[in-house]
């Protein structure tokens, strides 16, 4: 990962949710009671109205990895 990737990061993360969502059927539920992330939390990141912290990205990230 290069300095230029940071720039990336949050589109990516969205992009990489969605598709998982999309392929698995969860729900944005579904998938927040998996990786123990509030759901409002993510409801709220996948509509572009706050962020996530690295700490919720990374347990996100965790789930989707093992499919």
């Amino acid at each position: 990962m290069e300095a230029k990737d940071l720039a990336n990061l949050q589109p990516e993360a969205k992009r990489i949710i969605k598709e998982y969502l999309k392929a698995t059927g969860l729900t944005i539920n579904g998938l927040s009671v998996k990786a123990k992330v509030h759901p409002t939390q993510l409801y709220l990141f996948l509509d572009g109205k706050r962020g996530l912290t690295d700490t919720s990205l990374t347990k996100l990230g965790k789930v989707i990895e093992k499919g």
